[in-house]
């Protein structure tokens, strides 16, 4: 009875303790399921808020670098000119930088002017209508649109100079690896599918091939924009879904569609499930204080759990997620813990870089526009403003060009570095794009700003040493003052960049903006543009205008001189155009418009039976042209003119800019036989040792020590000192800019070789000069 009774009791506690462990195994099951379903379905909710700040940090960047080119002033004037080569050659360097692949310029209207190779012209401007449509009402347009059967989400922007010349668009896929880029950072697959007639047609998806394949066997009317989560079987898995609609076409709208898998989640418990089984049975007696040991340790690690993901949702990643033991609770409460670190990480490096320039780690042009405004907003004290200083740096091309990209990208780094610890702290050093920076002075003494730039100036001049060499900086600085000079961040940074503009062209270093600069700006624009048709529409003419050779009393040699007279403006000066023409890069295709011009004229009057020396000018910028005395040689050919004939005029500040490469140029051209000038004498800074290494063979002293000159004036002295000093080196010397027989008579007893000068005769059509030369005989010579 006893036996039976202990049996019974024995039996009847097993009962209990099964039924306990069972009822706690069911329970923890449910609470499991329930609690992995509410994370999943919080991590869809989160993972739409991470979805969202992901499209919109890359069309911010699309936006950001369509900004970046319209504003581009080379861009600018090929848009205007309709230059095609330039105008495709920068949308793809700029679709190259940030790993765009599709880039477009509209005209004003819509119609296609230039783009990257693709799809079909007019299927682009199909896709690219509702996009122009939104533009012209809101001023700009970041959507989605379909380009030959691929996603692309496309920025597009007006072109302005200072009214819209174009419409500019850069394009990046919308595909499998945007959907796996999204995956890899959230966990949760991503789809992007639009419905066609009963069924979905799936543009891209980072799910499995069964899944993806079941997902665009789904009926439409089963995936709606609602933002609602809800199950979805595809290829035979659980998934929870959410769809969001993207920008775009309202009509037939493209969906992102994000799922998180059921069964994955699920995952990580289903030998938890196994191990809580194994312990029920060999708990025995002791399964209640068991169950009551794992009811603590599941329900708090899951209540931790769906506490973190309710503060992730809300954007709060500050709270660490306590996980202590080593079971795998614990482990899956660690693992969320570490996504946690891992999503609140990616999202400040998406802002980072979304703010900063990856090359210096410096403010990009966005994020100093930003600052500018928030300081601008700021009243400054009685006597103190804000400064904006634009700084370019000099001849950073031919760095780039003669050391490599990687070595350019040295000089940036180390600019940034030194612009840093050269302002203060509550400065701002931000890098706008190639070798432009700003520099944004908060509180500065207006007296003191122009000599706190001066200051940065010459501490950016020092050698810069950098491993594998040292080299010499110069740069250019155009600056403003708030609220002087403007009231807003636009007009600010463009009257910044027209007095960095004055600084490169007065070579002053700093150049302060002057008041109606802004209308100089606009005619500037208007005609670099217009110079690149200008010989194509036949508005360049040459002059010549004779040296006289003061021994023998004859015209030995011409100039030839550019003119330019513009189909509405009239005569432009050739002081106005020529810096333009290196400004935009077009001075080569003049220099060798006026070689083979120049060069034609004398073989006409060679025929004639004139044989004059021509003295053609070269820039500075021809000087770094590597192809230039192939293409001279070639036009002596072709106009069976010989070299010795041909004069090279060089200014001394050009051939000072690089000493080195401009003697190595030198003596190439020399070797052709062509005969080399130093122009302008006496305005540079060369020094005699120098002048001993180029191999040229005349000298010309400059016009504003001739054209005054009289007897016993500083000019003579230095124009006398001059030809002493050319004939001693072996020199001829030539003097230009004389207007008045005082003039010559000096330099007859200097025993100048040459003259040139408005006294002879102004500068003539090739025609005149011939029917000049015959008719003259020296008379004042």
């Amino acid at each position: 009875m006893r036996s039976r009774l202990q049996t019974k009791i024995f039996l009847l506690l097993v009962l209990l303790v099964l039924a306990a462990q069972l009822a706690t195994f069911a329970v923890v099951h449910v609470a499991t399921e329930r609690s992995v379903s509410r994370q999943l379905v919080e991590s869809l909710q989160l993972g739409e808020r991470v979805w969202q700040r992901f499209y919109d940090n890359r069309s911010s960047q699309l936006l950001e670098s369509a900004l970046v080119l319209a504003d581009d002033f080379g861009f600018k004037a090929a848009a205007a000119s309709g230059d095609r080569a330039t105008m495709e050659s920068a949308l793809r360097n700029q679709a190259s930088r940030i790993g765009a692949d599709a880039a477009l310029l509209l005209g004003p209207e819509g119609d296609l002017r230039a783009g990257l190779a693709g799809a079909n012209a007019q299927r682009q401007l199909e896709a690219m209508a509702p996009l122009l449509r939104q533009a012209r009402e809101d001023g700009f347009a970041v959507s989605v649109v379909a380009l030959d059967g691929e996603l692309h989400v496309v920025a597009l922007l007006p072109v302005m100079a200072p009214d819209q010349i174009a419409w500019v668009a850069l394009g990046s896929s919308f595909g499998d690896a945007y959907a796996g880029d999204y995956r890899a950072l959230t966990g949760l697959d991503a789809s992007f599918v639009r419905r066609e007639g009963e069924r979905l047609r799936v543009y891209g998806s980072s799910l499995p091939a069964a899944a993806r394949t079941s997902l665009a066997g789904t009926a439409g009317e089963r995936i709606e924009a609602d933002q609602r989560v809800h199950g979805l079987e595809l290829g035979g898995s659980q998934y929870f879904v959410l769809a969001q609609a993207l920008p775009g076409d309202t009509a037939a709208p493209v969906l992102v569609v994000l799922q998180g898998s059921l069964d994955r989640a699920m995952a990580p418990y289903a030998s938890l499930k196994g191990r809580i089984l194994l312990l029920s049975g060999l708990a025995g007696l002791l399964a209640l204080l068991v169950a009551a040991y794992f009811g603590r340790s599941i329900s708090r690690p899951v209540s931790q759990l769906s506490e973190a993901a309710q503060r992730i949702q809300s954007g709060d990643y500050s709270q660490p997620i306590q996980a202590a033991g080593k079971d795998e609770i614990s482990g899956l409460a660690n693992a969320f813990g570490h996504m946690q670190r891992g999503i609140a990480a990616r999202e400040e490096r998406i802002l980072h870089q979304a703010n900063h320039d990856g090359l210096t780690g410096l403010p990009n042009r966005a994020h100093a526009r930003d600052r500018l405004e928030q300081a601008i907003a700021i009243r400054p004290p009685d006597g103190h403003c804000c400064a904006v200083l634009m700084l370019d740096l000099d001849r950073f091309k031919e760095i780039n060009d003669t050391l490599g990209h990687g070595f350019g990208d040295q000089v940036l780094k180390e600019v940034g570095k030194r612009l840093r610890q050269a302002v203060r702290s509550e400065d701002m050093v931000a890098r706008l794009g190639g070798d432009e920076f700003m520099v944004l002075m908060q509180d500065v003494e207006r007296d003191h700003a122009v000599r706190r730039a001066q200051s940065l100036l010459e501490h950016l001049r020092l050698p810069l040493d950098l491993p594998s060499t040292r080299i010499n900086l110069d740069c250019s600085i155009g600056m403003v003052l708030h609220p002087d000079h403007g009231d807003d961040a636009q007009t600010l940074l463009r009257r910044a960049d027209i007095a960095l503009y004055d600084a490169k062209q007065a070579r002053t270093g700093v150049a302060v903006y002057q008041p109606g600069r802004d209308e100089v700006h606009l005619r500037q624009l208007t005609l670099m543009g217009d110079l690149r048709q200008s010989i194509a529409r036949g508005e360049l003419g040459l002059k010549f205008q004779p040296k006289v050779d003061l021994a023998s009393r004859q015209v030995r040699h011409v100039e030839a001189l550019l003119r330019w007279t513009h189909a509405q403006l009239g005569s432009v000066p050739p002081d106005e155009f020529i810096p333009l023409a290196e400004r935009s890069g077009f001075v080569h295709e003049l220099t060798r418009f006026v070689l083979d011009s120049a060069l034609r004229e004398n073989q006409r009057w060679r025929a004639q039976g004139l044989d004059l020396g021509m003295a053609i000018n070269l820039s500075a910028m021809d000087l770094m042209d590597a192809d230039l005395p192939d293409f001279i040689q070639d036009c002596l050919r072709r106009h069976q003119v010989p070299p010795t004939r041909l004069i090279l005029e060089v200014t001394e500040s050009a051939l000072m800019r690089d000493v080195d490469y401009a003697v190595r140029m030198l003596h190439r051209l020399r070797a052709g036989g062509i005969r080399l000038s130093i122009d302008d004498f006496g305005t540079g800074y060369s020094s005699l040792a120098q002048l001993k290494r180029m191999p040229v063979d005349e000298i010309k002293i400059d016009k504003s020590f001739v054209m005054q000159m009289t007897e016993g004036s500083d000019d003579a002295v230095i124009v006398r000192s001059t030809i002493e000093l050319g004939h001693n080196m072996g020199l001829s010397v030539i003097a230009e800019g004389v207007e008045t027989d005082i003039s010559l008579d000096l330099l007859k007893r200097y025993r100048c070789d040459m003259v040139q000068g408005y006294l002879f005769s102004a500068p003539l059509e090739g025609g005149a000069l011939v029917d000049w030369c015959r008719d003259f005989s020296g008379v004042g010579a």
